[in-house]
């Protein structure tokens, strides 16, 4: 956590910026899995963006392990093009669920590549690859593959998952995952 906390000694740069964010969706989605019990979240965060480094702080209502609420902390900063960073997921009344991953992504011809990994045990890792396509004019598709996998082999899958947005409106379709197929329609708003 104090890797964090320190990450607030960067706002000094010339070429720092906060901005902020709050969304709402019919369910909160993440790696192909619902977070939410199939029930709607609120969420919102806030971000800090420096001329390579940034760090933030994002929070959304949850329902799964005992807990309603979820807490990330995010550092990150960018090498030679690849994105790299830590987070720590916290679960407030249910602290056995935390964990910290550490990450790396790149962009390459429109696709984004991504793996992560639990640093308290290396065992459980995540990959995904995505493409950004436009649809119609102001419409937009992303179509994601991830895998996850856990130590031990238990509770591994994969998903596909189709993102369709039209400005600030999305509408998601996850198919895999611990479930069935799964939709989510979500609004967000920056500022």
């Amino acid at each position: 956590i104090t890797l964090f906390v320190g990450a607030s000694a960067f706002i000094t740069s010339a070429y720092a910026e906060i901005s902020g964010n709050l969304g709402v969706t019919s369910n909160y989605l993440w790696r192909g899995v619902t977070q939410s019990d199939n029930d709607s979240a609120v969420s919102g965060g806030l971000d800090y963006a420096g001329e390579s480094t940034y760090a933030g702080v994002w929070v959304s209502e949850t329902d799964w392990g005992g807990t309603t609420t979820e807490v990330d902390l995010y550092v990150g900063t960018d090498i030679n093009g690849f994105d790299v960073g830590i987070i720590k997921y916290m679960y407030p009344g249910a602290r056995a669920n935390d964990f910290t991953e550490a990450y790396v992504g790149y962009s390459i011809s429109g696709f984004d590549l991504a793996y992560a990994f639990d640093i308290d045990t290396t065992d459980n890792a995540y990959y995904s690859i995505s493409y950004g396509f436009d649809i119609v004019e102001g419409v937009t598709g992303t179509l994601t593959y991830g895998d996850y996998s856990f130590e031990g082999g238990v509770g591994d899958y994969d998903y596909t998952q189709l993102d369709v947005a039209y400005g600030d409106l999305t509408i998601t379709y996850s198919d895999g995952g611990a479930a069935d197929a799964i939709y989510a329609v979500s609004y967000g708003w920056g500022f």
